[in-house]
């Protein structure tokens, strides 16, 4: 028996010395005898019709929402309705509902109208799908990552859910996708927050803007949301059994909200915070941040904002908001804490992005550790080379 390589699932046999094909989805599946040899017009006729699951002659008319049974499309359908993919919240759906058409939409072969949309699972191997991912990623390595995570959906759906196919034969189990390191909302260098602080005096929008976004160390939907009821006086008993009393904003992140609530924060108000809000009013309550006529920013308008206060400042464009965010990551690696308990100050939903806080941190401390022994090790080779050149004049 021989299989095609541009044929997922034929195969043909000699009888008589002359070669027939078949066609069979899967070993339990009934075989479909194809007419003539691969590259003939009624083969390809025959072979699209049994891929598609339909020997006889009728037509099949595409309808909205149709999904021919063990394909791609149906394992589309079936992930709509599992408790994980309800788990998302709808903006999360939509895009990767934007990326599963996409690829439902991409032919098998560009010589042929097969789409993978009704294509049968089992019938992506990892060479396919890698010639799928590679070609996206030429272009875009982050929609090509991207596009990944959406077929692997559909995998979970064949292997975990519905049993088609066996979690040893995942084709994207050797497939990953690395995207280099955003270069975008950089942190802010102290030179550049020094220039936005004599910029921006204690009162105005411009530094409350700041302070929340620095001192926090939240998204820009928290820090536009955040109200003064968030501002609570707590009694809290320390490690070494000291109680204080201190000022915290508790709340609970916009992010995830609609998926699990959104993670509660508790975040102490430090001595440069609380600086940046004494002289604001909050006698009308509302949220924290608000425009010179009171009124409460919207979360795309602080973004312009950002750039018009910095561009006022004489700041080159890049240093964000979210710039902020990554400063307060930073800050804390650079004050050498836990990164567990960075992850925890964050709000981070995994070590992933706090571990680059932390590895930062710790490549500058090594490269002072390094220059520093480059300073000694000369201060001590000029030290000898002074003591050799030291002349001993004997008495007479």
């Amino acid at each position: 028996m021989a299989k095609h390589p541009d044929y997922p699932g034929a195969s043909s046999r000699l009888v008589n010395g002359k070669e027939y094909w078949r066609f069979r989805a899967n070993r339990h599946a009934r075989q479909i005898t194809l007419p003539g040899q691969p590259g003939d017009e009624a083969f390809e006729i025959a072979y699209r019709r049994a891929v598609e699951g339909r020997a006889g002659s009728a037509e099949i008319i595409n309808m909205p929402g149709r999904a021919l049974p063990r394909t791609f499309g149906h394992a589309a359908r079936r992930l709509e309705t599992t408790m994980e993919w309800l788990d998302f919240d709808e903006a999360t759906q939509r895009k990767n509902l934007r990326l599963i058409e996409r690829f439902l939409e991409m032919q098998v072969d560009p010589d042929y109208p097969l789409t993978w949309r009704d294509t049968p699972v089992e019938h992506l191997d990892a060479d396919r799908l890698r010639a799928i991912i590679e070609g996206i990623f030429l272009a875009n390595r982050t929609v090509a990552k991207h596009l990944l995570v959406a077929i692997k959906k559909l995998l979970w759906v064949a292997i975990q859910v519905e049993k088609w196919i066996k979690p040893q034969d995942d084709p994207s189990l050797s497939i990953r996708v690395r995207v280099p390191r955003s270069t975008k909302n950089p942190a802010w260098p102290i030179g550049i927050r020094e220039k936005y602080e004599e910029r921006h005096p204690i009162g105005t929008p411009a530094r409350t803007c700041y302070a929340l976004g620095f001192w926090l160390g939240n998204r820009r939907a928290d820090i536009a949301a955040l109200e003064w009821c968030d501002l609570v006086s707590e009694e809290i008993e320390l490690f070494d059994g000291s109680l204080v009393l201190i000022e915290a904003f508790d709340f609970r992140q916009k992010k995830n909200r609609n998926r699990h609530g959104g993670r509660e924060m508790f975040i102490p108000v430090v001595d440069k915070l609380a600086a940046a809000l004494e002289p604001l009013d909050r006698s009308k309550g509302g949220t924290v941040l608000k425009t010179a006529y009171g009124r409460t920013f919207s979360e795309k308008s602080l973004t312009g904002m950002m750039r018009h206060w910095t561009r006022q400042a004489g700041i080159p464009d890049g240093y964000t908001l979210h710039g902020l965010r990554r400063t307060f990551g930073t800050y804390l690696a650079e004050c050498n804490i836990q990164a567990r308990a960075i992850m925890d100050a964050m709000g981070h939903s995994s070590m992933t992005v706090t571990d680059e806080y932390v590895r930062e941190a710790n490549k500058k401390r090594i490269a002072v550790d390094i220059a520093r022994a480059i300073n000694q090790r000369e201060e001590k080779r000029d030290q000898a080379k002074r003591r050799a050149n030291l002349r001993i004049v004997g008495s007479q």
